[in-house]
């Protein structure tokens, strides 16, 4: 499984409780909250989330103390509260503050939307709402970032199950390794990050390696490896007789180097500059772009960008933590007369945005149609449907130092297949103009890169924000569409 895999993110949920009510209902109590905490857990928080521990009852000062111990000695990616019934704070909190680097979400618990009366007993049953905000306020108090969702078992689990996966993401970066490779394109100071800076607003270490690193990996890489990409390639793509031969080989032999490095280095995420002498322009090997390679690593998990974008791989990541394809791209034009942004890039890609009703191909990459050897470059559209466009970037309005930016709207149907690239036409949402609507893109301080995924990602990339402590501005306004 890929590491990027929402699927291998880890939450562990607890219960608070509390036996000083036991006497005011007419059942077991504790039993009771027990099962409900479960059936939280199995409706809300698992499934085709994260895996969950527990869920753990936490009844006194020591079985939060325990249960703190425990969360230190194993941090999850994120820690769920199942709170249903009134509780003293400091009971979790003895468990929460054990982890305090670790997202945490509140799950307001109730079993029923409706109310059918208000006994004693039902007051002391359905005190979620007032075991809630005992909690919360003591997190606000001490400026420990949380977010709070109702989670109704008999209502819609959307926005639950959202919220622990949105902190589940968040809680995965620390300590996702980010490969820098070389430096950027000179001059390019818009994809450019400081390392320790980096770490600290969001846990990503950066990775530094030469590329004569990877040029060692491509020398070193199995032709026998090379030969099943080759065969895998065949069988997801339409191969351009133009691309057979030696830059179809090299591709594949550069597929089967990165895909080794990212497995050897335990990498999550990737940026390369390949401009230079012992990549692109090598005399012998490999004397071709990888723009293949990263796109292939990003279809299996691993997102890559070109130009040593180290920012823009961040934004690729947090879409492959939530569940969700990234396209590197840019907006290459805007056409004015359809409302459309045109989105193509320079070979990258991701098999998972490819539009299942229309077959990839496999073409010559025509950007370097001019070198000696010319690489693979594949070339497809996605799916109509709901769409975004995901950047990230330090900027100075933002007391963290980083932005998430993100732009809401669609995929429209268009084919823009002489850019010989994966691309994209791109409708943002609202009643402006495209023009007005890039330019409030472009005002929120983006790159010139950002990632397309399916889907309006603005509320999950806005929950990872906030339990990261960074910014995040949303350009667009869904309700004009």
């Amino acid at each position: 499984m890929a590491r990027g895999a929402p699927s291998g993110r880890r939450v562990e949920v607890l219960a608070p409780y509390w036996s000083f009510f036991e006497h005011t209902v007419g059942f077991d109590l504790r039993a009771d909250r027990r099962q409900l905490a479960a059936e939280v857990t199995e409706r809300l928080v698992g499934g085709d989330g994260p895996e969950a521990g527990g869920p753990w009852l936490v009844d006194s000062q020591e079985a939060g103390e325990e249960a703190g111990r425990r969360l230190r000695a194993d941090p999850p990616d994120a820690v769920v509260v199942v709170q249903s019934m009134c509780a003293p704070p400091a009971y979790v909190l003895a468990a929460i503050d054990a982890v305090p680097g670790v997202p945490l979400v509140i799950l307001v618990a109730t079993r029923r939307s409706g109310v059918d009366g208000l006994g004693h007993a039902d007051i002391t049953a359905q005190g979620a709402t007032v075991g809630a905000p005992q909690l919360t306020n003591v997190l606000a108090r001490t400026g420990r970032r949380h977010d709070v969702v109702l989670a109704m078992l008999d209502a819609d689990p959307s926005a639950a199950r959202a919220a622990v996966a949105a902190a589940a993401a968040a809680g995965s970066l620390r300590g996702a390794r980010l490969l820098r490779v070389g430096r950027p394109i000179d001059g390019y100071d818009c994809v450019t990050v400081d390392a320790e800076t980096l770490r600290a607003a969001t846990g990503i270490t950066v990775v530094d390696v030469a590329p004569s690193r990877v040029r060692d990996a491509y020398l070193g890489a199995e032709r026998s490896d090379a030969r099943a990409i080759a065969t895998e390639t065949r069988d997801a793509f339409d191969v351009d007789r133009g691309l057979e031969g030696d830059g179809f080989d090299r591709s594949m032999r550069f597929a089967a180097a990165l895909a080794v490095l990212d497995d050897e280095l335990q990498i999550d995420a990737g940026a390369m500059n390949c401009h230079v002498n012992e990549l692109r322009f090598a005399r012998d090997e490999p004397g071709i772009t990888p723009c293949f390679a990263l796109g292939r690593e990003t279809s299996r998990g691993v997102p890559w960008t070109c130009a040593g974008d180290a920012v823009t791989a961040v934004a690729m990541l947090v879409l492959k933590r939530l569940g969700l394809p990234g396209l590197y791209h840019e907006i290459e034009a805007l056409d004015h007369e359809r409302g459309e942004a045109l989105l193509a890039n320079s070979g990258e890609h991701d098999l998972a945005l490819a539009d299942p009703a229309t077959r990839p191909r496999l073409l010559r990459n025509a950007w370097w149609a001019g070198d000696a050897r010319c690489g693979a470059c594949a070339c497809f559209a996605p799916a109509p449907g709901p769409a975004s466009l995901v950047a990230f970037t330090p900027h100075g309005d933002e007391p963290s130092g980083f932005r998430f930016i993100v732009a809401e709207g669609a995929f429209v149907p268009r084919a823009l297949i002489e850019t010989g690239t994966a691309h994209a036409a791109f409708r943002f949402a609202g009643d402006e103009s495209v023009g007005a609507a890039w330019t409030r893109w472009v005002r929120a301080g983006v790159n010139h890169h950002s990632a397309a995924t399916t889907g309006h990602a603005g509320a999950a990339v806005a929950a990872v924000a906030r339990h990261l402590g960074v910014g995040c501005v949303i350009t667009t306004d869904r309700n004009g569409t």
